[in-house]
């Protein structure tokens, strides 16, 4: 994993810069690890992925974000994901979601406490919280299959598990093709973009006066034209690289690891944990 860049605070003198990290985006980038979670099956851990979400979908109760934050939890502590594995998000991220926890909480949902003239309702403030936790466990959940799994294993365990569904002519594998490759792209659209950032960065210069809006139009221009550029460029180093390996077709019809006994107990145990939440969610 690349090491976060330092930028300089705008505005600040010389003397008294100080090194921010800039907001980065990690999912898709494998851990290496030889853990239990990084050798099971891609299958195995995309089914528990989706496990997961619909016991969160089904009964979502202050219990359930309990156990799944468990269930994660371990899964974190066995593959061994290290802090700097998760992204640096921008800070008015974290601004949005405490305004929209400030307006749920003076809204009127039963219970509502008055602290002085100010009344907070607990009930709308006690529920945004509780979807706000399901919403992070299951993104972290997702994440952890992809800071364990290889963008290649993907399409393979996809096609596997959707083979079933070609009986019913279905174009699974059309669809395998497009995920896979959407997957493959996405970290090189979020490297490009970091580094058009960079070169914005060291070539940018604060101009007064009128100047100012046509050096907007022009920073713009630029930045539109060379994101074109890049982007045929990587399609093109892509495609060649697609059809040194065989060709689209080759993507879905690839080799995967195979289903062991690790696997199936996985699965199991997430499954009997989904499976209890969902009753004990519908009592």
């Amino acid at each position: 994993m690349s090491s976060p860049a330092a930028t300089r605070t705008p505005g600040a003198p010389d003397g008294g810069d100080r090194p921010r990290r800039e907001a980065e985006i990690t999912f898709l980038r494998l851990v290496p690890g030889d853990s239990a979670v990084h050798r099971l099956w891609a299958g195995t851990k995309l089914l528990a992925a989706t496990e997961v979400a619909i016991a969160a979908s089904i009964a979502p109760s202050w219990l359930t974000l309990l156990v799944l934050a468990c269930v994660v939890g371990m899964a974190l502590l066995v593959a061994q994901i290290p802090l700097g594995a998760f992204p640096r998000l921008p800070r008015g991220l974290y601004l949005f979601v405490l305004l929209g926890l400030a307006l749920d909480a003076i809204s009127s949902a039963k219970p509502v406490v008055h602290l002085g003239a100010l009344p907070i309702s607990f009930g709308a403030l006690g529920d945004a919280v509780l979807f706000l936790g399901l919403g992070v466990v299951l993104i972290v959940s997702a994440a952890v299959v992809g800071w364990t799994t290889p963008l290649g294993s993907v399409a393979p365990a996809l096609a596997r598990l959707t083979r079933p569904l070609r009986a019913l002519r279905i174009p699974v594998d059309e669809w395998i093709v497009a995920l896979a490759l959407a997957l493959r792209c996405l970290p090189l659209l979020v490297d490009e973009m970091r580094t058009l950032a960079a070169a914005r960065r060291l070539r940018r210069h604060e101009p007064t006066g009128g100047r100012r809006r046509g050096r907007v139009v022009v920073e713009i221009h630029d930045l539109v034209s060379t994101a074109i550029v890049v982007s045929l460029r990587r399609a093109h180093d892509l495609a060649d690289a697609i059809t040194a390996r065989g060709g689209i077709a080759a993507i879905s019809s690839a080799t995967d690891d195979r289903f062991g006994w690790a696997d199936a107990i996985t699965l199991l145990l997430v499954s009997a944990v989904c499976a209890a939440l969902a009753l004990a969610g519908r009592r």
